[in-house]
């Protein structure tokens, strides 16, 4: 495959991409313990997006396969939107374990930020809604994000989610296959207070599109 895209994104910013229908995205984590919150849209029409309840919970079954309700995504998987369409499939993913990536969890915004008195900040709401503007996306349609290479699990004794530093080393990637016309906003994660969601240190991530 040959590379039609390739960019560098800073710590902290954003940036929005096409993905044709039957490209690849690659989101690679240049440093290590990086997470990158992505969204998903139809190219053709934006109201429709990425659900990632709906990429946990519907998927087509193996002949003869129970139900399961999956808690994690890995290669082989399909990110579904809202109205239950494949967007994306997971193809290759190279941390270990694999499937460290989180689909639960509300990204970050500027609430958050002050709420706990570190305000004002920009979060991943505020960085994608920015990268997608130019689309016509407005921030309130941005839905929950898949954020890669995230650690995040339930600690059932305890009722609570629990954030831990991602396993991603430096040179970890995923990658997709569009079965859609895309439009893509990611946020390079900007937490480095109140949790190891980057390992307290944020670093330069790397898009790629091949076709």
């Amino acid at each position: 495959m040959r590379t039609v895209f390739e960019q560098v994104i800073p710590p902290k910013r954003g940036l929005a991409v096409t993905v044709k229908k039957g490209q690849h995205l690659r989101v690679t984590d240049l440093e290590g313990k990086q997470v990158v919150d992505m969204a998903i849209f139809n190219r053709e029409n934006p109201r429709e997006k990425l659900s990632t309840s709906y990429s946990r919970t519907r998927y087509v079954p193996k002949p003869g396969a129970e139900y399961v309700p999956r808690d994690a995504l890995t290669e082989g998987d399909t990110l579904m939107s809202t109205i239950c369409r494949p967007m994306m499939t997971i193809v290759k993913e190279t941390p270990e374990p694999k499937g460290v990536h989180d689909t639960h969890n509300r990204m970050c915004n500027r609430f958050l930020y002050e709420s706990y008195g570190l305000g004002p900040r920009d979060g991943c709401h505020e960085i994608i809604a920015a990268a997608v503007k130019p689309y016509s996306i407005l921030p309130e349609d941005i839905p929950d994000t898949m954020d890669l290479f995230m650690n995040y699990h339930h600690d059932c004794a305890r009722h609570r989610w629990v954030i831990g530093e991602p396993v991603s080393k430096p040179g970890d990637s995923i990658e997709f296959r569009a079965e859609m016309d895309c439009i893509v906003g990611f946020s390079n994660c900007p937490l480095d207070v109140l949790a190891p969601c980057n390992a307290y240190h944020c670093t330069p991530v790397k898009v790629e599109i091949f076709e």
